[in-house]
Formats: structure tokens, sequence, C-alpha cells
């Protein structure tokens, strides 16, 4: 055989191997070997919603949910025009006349929400703070928010370092943290998804500048604060894990202190008075991405609820799973009493459920 074809052929092998590796860990990583061996039920019905409720917030003095919508379908499909909304639930009244009321002012024009955070500082003032994914660029939308949930808009935060905001997490009046779930955007972003690269961070902004305040994270998503304001959560939707940041609240620093490696999806997080977490999940991330281009393919829901020890680790178990029919591509699970209401990315429903405290494994 000449030297040469010898080449090639071996240099095909290694070409060949290297995709199958880096497939095999893409996958892998995305849930597609991962099975579901029994579905973990609820007592559950439907709230009917604008398409895509994909976050929610809840302030529990006053009982009532904060809900980004985005109908991502009609913005996957590049429709013009395309406007989300932040809807709220009234959840003093009785749960079968809860339903969405639009809260959403004029401005921002060009809106298209995502993750959101409620602030309630020390003097009862609320404000929300939106990712919104607009065409001009990424900015976070800050609101003040009135008695009855009616939003006025504060202003718009930009940054280059807004590089692909997913959610939020308010720490003061004027200040946040958020995740960039992409280091890059483009193709760029999907090959980072493909190689499974640690390029994304969080970032914080004091109210005056934004800078990065940790890095070297695979698709973060969820983010979150305990209500001390001295512990943040970050989910890892592709690193299926969560991570836990000691933070500073005088200079917003964080450092790293715990990680836990659940093995499933991560999205977003709810932290509960009593400390708890409440985190939707996707199973399985290939099921979600053809739910994603078509509604009749159904993508696993899942629910898991974390208990975090005093001195680190702590305990958690699923307490909802779902192989779609009832609710596909869970994003969001928030508690209210005993109740859980869970969003998801496309679907225009809500689900409400009875909150379980008894663990299932994953």
């Amino acid at each position: 055989m000449p030297r040469s074809l010898k080449n090639i052929i071996i240099g095909i092998v290694i070409v060949v191997t290297a995709i199958s590796i880096l497939g095999w860990r893409f996958l892998s990583a995305a849930g597609w070997f991962t099975g579901i061996r029994a579905e973990v039920p609820a007592e559950c019905h439907d709230l009917a919603s604008v398409p895509g409720p994909e976050d929610i917030a809840i302030d529990q003095e006053r009982g009532l949910a904060f809900v980004s919508a985005l109908d991502w379908r009609a913005v996957m499909r590049g429709e013009k025009g395309v406007r989300g909304g932040i809807y709220v639930i009234d959840l003093k009244a009785p749960e079968d006349k809860w339903a969405l009321a639009p809260v959403t002012p004029n401005e921002p024009a060009d809106f298209k929400p995502h993750g959101l955070s409620l602030y309630i500082g020390a003097d009862g003032k609320r404000r929300l703070f939106v990712v919104n994914h607009a065409a001009r660029g990424n900015a976070l939308e800050i609101f003040d928010v009135a008695d009855g949930g009616a939003l006025t808009h504060v202003k718009s935060v930009t940054s280059p370092l807004l590089v692909s905001p997913n959610d939020v997490v308010a720490v003061g009046p004027d200040s946040f943290y958020a995740t960039n779930d992409h280091g890059s955007t483009g193709l760029s972003s999907k090959l980072s998804d493909l190689l499974l690269l640690r390029n994304a961070d969080i970032v914080y902004y004091d109210g005056n500048s934004m800078r990065i305040a940790a890095d070297m994270l695979l698709f973060p998503n969820g983010i979150n604060i305990s209500a001390d304001g001295k512990t943040l959560y970050v989910a890892e939707t592709l690193g299926a894990a969560l991570h836990v940041y000691a933070r500073d609240p005088a200079t917003g620093k964080l450092t790293p202190t715990d990680y836990a490696r659940l093995g499933t999806g991560l999205d977003n997080i709810d932290v509960e008075p009593d400390g708890s977490l409440l985190i939707a999940a996707h199973p399985n991330m290939i099921a979600f991405l053809r739910h994603a281009s078509d509604p009749k393919k159904l993508s696993p829901s899942q629910v898991v609820r974390i208990e975090p020890g005093k001195d680190g680790g702590g305990k958690a178990g699923t307490i909802y799973l779902n192989l779609g029919k009832q609710l596909s591509g869970s994003s969001v699970a928030a508690g209210y009493g005993d109740l859980m209401l869970i969003g998801n990315v496309f679907e225009p429903k809500i689900l409400v459920c009875k909150q379980s405290k008894e663990f299932k494994s994953f």
C-alpha cells in the first residue's frame, strides 16, 4: 500500500473516531442515553396561558405570580413584530379563578422576555428584572411594581458582556447577576455545545458597571439566591449540575463552595420560603430540541427538589416526572404553599400541581 494512501486512511480513521467520541459525549450530556423507568406523578390541572410561559417569580407576601411569556416558535420562524409580555396571576383568588392578567407596559416596544426576578427592598418597594432579547441587542429591563402588579419601566441595562443572557437574579434595586448560557452566538455557540466547551459565565451589575463574576460554565441557565443574599445557586443545563457560590454582599464577589451533578438538564431555580430549591429540568435535551421544532413530539418534564444542608451538601430528589404528555419542556417550577406552578418553553399552559415533599430517585 502506498504510504500516501496509508496516511489518508489513518487520517480518516482518526477523524471518524474523534467525531464519534465528540458525538457520544454530546448525546450523553444531552440525555440521549437516559432511560426513564417510571413517571413520578402529581395531582395537577392546567391553567390556560399564552404560549411560552417560560419563567415564573412569586411574591409570597402579596400572593402574586409574575409570568414571563414569549411565543418562542414564532420567533424561531422569523416572524416579525413578535412581542412577549409579563403577566400576573392573583394567587389569593380561589384556585378555579386563577388567570393570567397582562401587566406589560408599552415600553420597551421591542420586548422578548426570558428569565425574570423579583426584588423586594427593605422598604417594601418592589422591582422586576427581566432579560430582554431585543433586536437592537440583549438588555436587562428594570420595572417598578405597583401594589396590584402593574409595571412601570425604569431603565434598560446593556453591556457587551450580555452575550447570551438567559436568567437573572436581582440583589438590589439596581443590581443583579445574570447567566450567559453561551460565550458566543451563532454557529460558534452551536459548536461550543457540540464540543461541550466551558466558555459561558455569570455577570454582575452593581448599579454602575458590569463585570464577569464567575466563568468556565457549561450552559448556565437558572440563577437564584438565598434569602440572606449570601448563597448564589446556578443551574447548568448541558453540565447537568448545580453550582453553589458564597457571595460577599458588600462587593458582589462569588466564591465556589459546592457542586452537585444531578444528571438532568437543569433549567430555572425557585428558592422557597423554607430555603429549599425547586428546579425544573429537561431529562432529554434531544427530545426537547425535537419538541421545539414540532409540538407533536413530546419532551419529558421534571421537577427536582433540593434541601441544602447547613454545612454544605443536602439531599435532592425528583418530585415530578412526566414523559411529556401532560406537559412538554418544563422550564420552571415555582412554589406557593403546598402548590407549585410549572411553566414551559412553548406550550400555552401552566400546570398547577400539589407539591410533594417525598423524594423519588432520578
